[in-house]
């Protein structure tokens, strides 16, 4: 990602309060107020909230292995096996969020378990991180931020078009 510049590599411990959600999966309801994360690839809805804060959400179980990283800043709940992760210092969440999507095909391979793979803190606890200075976190952080914006203006421009064609061949 940045290259080998002999920035400092940090251990998971070094980098994360880890901390993990109490509740059962069905504990979601249809309209709830706050999002609450679990494993699945999408984020469900529920009436309290657990956190308050930033972080990433790690699906922490998933039956082939395919784990999931998101960023959230705000209030919300998460699921038992859901990983919600705080940097320990002033870093830039997307700088790590973007490295652990980098390792999500190592943890597959790590997790442990039968019909449903998971993901312990033993695993997690042997990542390395690379830690660039402050500024460089930062461009990358603005980088991520234009890149997301481009991504949904893009998005936008596909469903006009979908409608669009939808309206002129009564599709």
């Amino acid at each position: 990602m940045f290259g080998d510049n002999n920035f400092q590599k940090k251990k998971w411990n070094e980098i994360f309060i880890t901390k993990t959600g109490k509740l059962d999966s069905n504990a979601m309801v249809e309209d709830g107020e706050y999002p609450f994360f679990t494993c699945a690839k999408e984020v469900f809805k529920i009436d309290k909230y657990a956190f308050d804060q930033e972080a990433l959400l790690l699906a922490g179980n998933n039956a082939a292995g395919k784990y999931d990283v998101k960023h959230y800043k705000g209030k919300f709940n998460a699921y038992q096996r859901t990983y919600v992760l705080s940097l320990k210092e002033e870093w830039e969440y997307p700088l790590f969020k973007y490295q652990l999507e980098d390792k999500l095909e190592y943890l597959r391979q790590q997790s442990l378990g039968g019909l449903t793979k998971y993901l312990t803190l033993k695993i997690l606890e042997t990542l390395d991180f690379i830690v660039p200075p402050p500024e460089l976190q930062q461009q990358f952080a603005a980088f991520v931020q234009q890149i997301d914006k481009s991504k949904f203006e893009i998005w936008l421009y596909i469903n006009l078009c979908v409608i669009i064609e939808r309206r002129v061949f009564c599709v």
